[in-house]
C-alpha cells in the first residue's frame, strides 16, 4: 500500500487522522489510489498536465519583463473539504463579501469608517483603487463587488484562515473551472460515487 509508511506528524493532515487511519471523507480516494498499478498515478498526473496545456490554462509570472507564461500547476491528489466543513466555510465567505460590500459602500458615501477614526483618510485617498468620481454612486442593491477571490489557508492546527481577498480581478476562478474539468476525467469513479458539489454553474 502506498501510504503504509506515511507518518502524518503532529500537524493537521487533510487526508489522515493518524498513521494508517484516513479521514472519513478521504477514505474512498485513498482506496482508489491504492488500487492503481505502479506508475499509473504518475501517468495520470502527466496526462492531466498535458490536458491543461491543451486548454491553455496558463498564468503570467509577475515581475518577469519577458511576459513568461507558465502552465497552471495541477495536483493529481484532490483537496477534500467535507460537506459540513464547506457549509461552515460558505457562511463565513458570504458574510465576508457582504462586509466588503458594506465597506466599499461606506467609502463612497458617508465614510463613517474614516470619521470614527477606524481608518485614516489618506490610506483610502492615496489608494490607486479609490475613484473619486464614484463618490455618491448607488449601484443596484448596493452591490459593488459581485465576485471575490478569497485565498484560504490552513494552519497546523487545521483552522482555516483568510490570506487575502482579491476584488479587483479574481482571475483564479478560471483555474477552478479547468481544474475541476481535468479532475473529473482523472478520477471519474470518485465523482460518480461521492456527492461532490459542482462548479459548472459558477458563472
Amino acid at each position: 500500500m502506498r501510504f503504509d509508511s506515511y507518518e502524518p506528524g503532529d500537524f493537521y493532515d487533510e487526508m489522515f487522522i493518524a498513521k494508517g487511519e484516513p479521514r472519513l471523507e478521504a477514505k474512498l480516494l485513498i482506496e482508489r489510489i491504492n488500487s492503481l498499478s505502479p506508475g499509473e498515478l504518475t501517468l495520470r498526473q502527466q496526462a492531466a498536465q498535458a490536458a491543461l496545456i491543451k486548454l491553455g490554462a496558463t498564468f503570467n509570472v509577475y515581475g518577469d519583463h519577458q511576459g513568461t507564461e507558465r502552465v497552471f500547476p495541477f495536483d493529481i491528489v484532490p483537496r477534500i473539504v467535507s460537506a459540513s466543513e464547506w457549509n461552515w466555510l460558505e457562511k463565513g465567505l458570504k458574510q465576508r463579501i457582504h462586509a466588503l460590500n458594506l465597506f466599499i459602500a461606506d467609502i463612497y458615501s458617508e465614510q463613517k469608517i474614516i470619521k470614527d477614526g477606524i481608518m485614516p483618510a489618506d490610506l483610502i485617498q492615496s489608494s490607486k483603487g479609490f475613484l473619486k468620481p464614484c463618490m455618491g454612486l448607488k449601484p443596484p442593491q448596493e452591490i459593488w463587488c459581485h465576485i471575490t477571490g478569497t485565498d484560504l489557508v490552513r494552519d497546523r492546527d487545521g483552522q482555516w484562515y483568510v490570506l487575502e481577498d482579491n476584488l479587483r480581478c479574481p482571475s483564479g476562478i478560471s483555474y477552478v473551472l479547468e481544474n475541476r474539468r481535468v479532475m473529473k476525467s482523472t478520477f471519474p469513479q470518485i465523482f460518480a460515487t461521492l456527492g461532490i458539489q459542482p462548479v459548472d454553474e459558477y458563472a
